[in-house]
């Protein structure tokens, strides 16, 4: 009796655990549209042209999510080209906001041929649900950009899929003082991983009581 007393105890507290929602704890696509045929791009120069490229996207309601790395597929990164890799906030207007929530680590450099680069996070961040965001590169030379790198992109264009909604590609001359959209849409992926859902408490106390209260009648 005592062995069916425990294994009933066990299956309705496995019974209740199941009704308990724990988001996986592995890497997700967020947004992204690798891999990448090369065959079109943007130059990102310091010095002239194209200095700061930017896309939205919106994460759904339901989940955050919790920054593991971001892929950009270059060329020509040479070891004294300088930029920075961000995530910036939105403001509800049409371009990036000026808020730098979260700033990636610059990999090496691999030489001139075509690469997909891993960034890091620099610290912690966690995308929250419902909420609109930018990942941001900027080369120029007020934010301390030097050189010039080539962010490649499919042609024909894909526009990046995932658990975030894809918003659209911005670009700017003048070191994000103003923004034109932009038809390239340069190959890129973010990686995050699900935040879980707490434990029900409700269902863990139950569970709890229950069997406390199982055993104390079966002693009697």
């Amino acid at each position: 009796m005592k062995i069916q007393a425990q294994a009933l105890i066990l299956g309705v507290t496995s019974v209740i655990a199941l009704n308990v929602k724990v988001a996986p704890s592995y890497a997700v696509n967020l947004i992204g549209n690798l891999p990448s045929n090369d065959v079109s791009n943007t130059i990102l120069s310091s010095s002239s042209g194209t200095n700061v490229k930017a896309v939205s996207f919106t994460i759904p309601t339901g989940m955050d999510y919790i920054l593991e790395n971001a892929i950009l597929r270059l060329g020509s990164y040479g070891a004294s080209d300088v930029f920075n890799v961000q995530i910036r906030n939105d403001t509800g207007g049409t371009s990036p906001g000026q808020t730098i929530l979260a700033n990636f680590t610059l990999p090496g450099s691999q030489g001139d041929a075509n690469f997909d680069y891993t960034f890091t996070p620099a610290t912690a961040f966690t995308f929250l649900q419902n909420t609109k965001y930018w990942l941001y590169v900027d080369i120029s030379s007020g934010s301390g950009g030097s050189g010039s790198i080539i962010w490649r992109a499919s042609s024909p264009s894909v526009p990046p899929t995932g658990v975030a909604s894809y918003g659209n590609y911005l670009f700017s001359n003048n070191g994000g003082a103003n923004f034109s959209n932009s038809s390239v849409l340069n190959s890129f992926q973010i990686n995050a991983t699900p935040v879980p859902e707490p434990l029900t408490l409700l269902g863990a106390s139950a569970a709890v009581a229950f069997g406390a209260a199982f055993k104390r009648r079966k002693a009697k």
